[in-house]
């Protein structure tokens, strides 16, 4: 499978996913002549994509859905729970959301999720499985434990959250109340959260760890990449060699990785 986020943080997600047969999108929270740019550079005309998997309804997920599927009439999947508040924000897409609420296959891959604790009517990670291997997407979540790990065991690329890094955010200029959502149990995992996702998630398979939906005025790509770094030589884990560690942001796309 070929994988790559078009951009991941706090203002706009979208990842594309190929495999044999399937190309598909993970939320589409940009605009749509830069989707179309990206897809392009990525090799796939705008046309050829399958479908479309909305994590949930947060506008920095699906901010671009409404003109995308204006514009191409593609296949929506969502969660059963996240169905009405989706279908009430994209009028476009109503007509072709597909809701589900159990692992289904579409096309060559398996769909899995994972419910994440997130101050949304329904947010999940997915898990694709082409029959080779598996890639996993979980961001947007407070709650880090070995549920996580037990979605993620086997895969071999892991795109994960490291929101923010806690002494920026309680040290920053944001109100009190704003702090406590994203630090909360329904809010966004810590860079020290993803960090020890990311020594368990070595452990059972992951290859390559993406760390994404970084906070630009919360933290870097150093601060959340050091803190994983640190985590991982603490346990006596070799980044470079053990598992990769990359770190994907907001402006920029990742590199395309091929998953076998």
């Amino acid at each position: 499978m070929k994988f790559q986020t078009l951009c991941s943080g706090s203002k706009g997600n979208c990842a594309v996913l190929q495999s044999e047969q399937s190309k598909i999108l993970i939320d589409i929270g940009m605009p749509l002549s830069v989707l179309e740019k990206d897809l392009l550079a990525f090799g796939i005309r705008p046309e050829k994509i399958d479908a479309v998997f909305i994590t949930h309804e947060h506008s920095d997920h699906i901010s671009g859905l409404e003109s995308f599927s204006k514009k191409y009439d593609k296949q929506v999947f969502v969660h059963k729970k996240g169905f009405l508040t989706l279908a009430k924000k994209s009028y476009y897409a109503n007509h072709k959301i597909t809701h589900f609420d159990k692992p289904f296959v579409f096309k060559d891959l398996s769909v899995s999720t994972f419910e994440c604790s997130h101050d949304s009517a329904y947010c999940c990670g997915y898990r694709f499985d082409d029959g080779k291997t598996a890639i996993a997407t979980i961001t947007d979540l407070g709650v880090a434990d070995s549920s996580v790990i037990d979605f993620v065991k086997g895969c071999k690329l892991v795109l994960l959250e490291s929101n923010h890094d806690e002494f920026t955010l309680q040290n920053g200029d944001y109100p009190a109340v704003l702090k406590r959502r994203i630090s909360g149990l329904k809010g966004h995992l810590s860079n020290a959260q993803a960090s020890r996702l990311a020594v368990e998630m070595q452990k059972v398979g992951v290859k390559r760890l993406l760390l994404g939906h970084l906070s630009q005025n919360n933290n870097s790509p150093e601060l959340a990449f050091y803190e994983t770094l640190n985590k991982l030589n603490e346990n006596g884990i070799k980044e470079g060699v053990d598992v990769v560690v990359d770190v994907v942001t907001q402006d920029k796309k990742s590199e395309v990785y091929h998953v076998e």
